[in-house]
This record gives structure tokens, C-alpha cells and sequence, in this order.
């Protein structure tokens, strides 16, 4: 099974993508098989996930449609010892990940 990745595409860059898969498929006829898995994502493939994060008192609380992992990333604390841990800023924080929400995995 192909990979998932969201990448986000206007009505004319899908429709430039399409014409172009479309002249390649003339030009590729050893390639037609992937071209036209490619071009059924792109017409029928599904957009960004369309996830949730639920904050109360400025703290996530719960996570809703994510098919991936999310790390949250905490930087409320009083002291060093509240924040244990360094992000890829170099900033300290609380960092946790919120689980894949499995309702939103086919």
C-alpha cells in the first residue's frame, strides 16, 4: 500500500498537476500503472486530516482526528525542574505526545 502525505494544492496547481500526469501518460506508456494511482490521489485523495486539540486552562486536554502522534510541547513552569525537557529550539519545556486518535484511522 502507497504511503499518505498531505500536501496542500489550489485549484490550478491540481488542475496543471493533472494535465501534466495526463501528457506523461502518452509519453510513459511502460508507466501508465503509477501515473494513474498518482492521478486517482490527487482527484480522489483525501485532504488534510482535520484534527482537534482541546485546551482548558491553558493545558491540552485531548486530541481528536489526529492519525499521527502530536507532541505538545509545555513551557508554564516555575523551574527548571518543572521543565525537563529542550525542544528543537533549545527552549525548555514539558513535552508529551498526544496518541493517534484511533476513530480517525481507516
Amino acid at each position: 500500500m502507497t504511503e499518505t502525505s498531505w500536501i496542500g494544492f489550489g485549484a490550478s496547481e491540481r488542475s496543471l498537476l493533472l494535465e501534466a500526469l495526463s501528457t506523461l501518460r502518452r509519453a510513459k506508456p511502460d508507466r501508465t500503472a503509477d501515473i494513474d494511482e498518482l492521478t486517482l490521489k490527487l482527484v480522489h485523495g483525501e485532504s488534510y486530516p482535520d484534527i482537534t486539540v482541546g485546551v482548558h486552562g491553558g493545558q491540552v486536554q485531548w486530541t481528536l482526528g489526529n492519525p499521527f502522534p502530536i507532541r505538545v510541547c509545555d513551557y508554564d513552569g516555575s523551574s527548571d525542574d518543572d521543565l525537563p525537557d529542550i525542544d528543537e529550539r533549545g527552549q525548555r519545556c514539558r513535552m508529551w505526545f498526544e496518541p493517534i486518535d484511533s476513530g480517525s484511522v481507516a
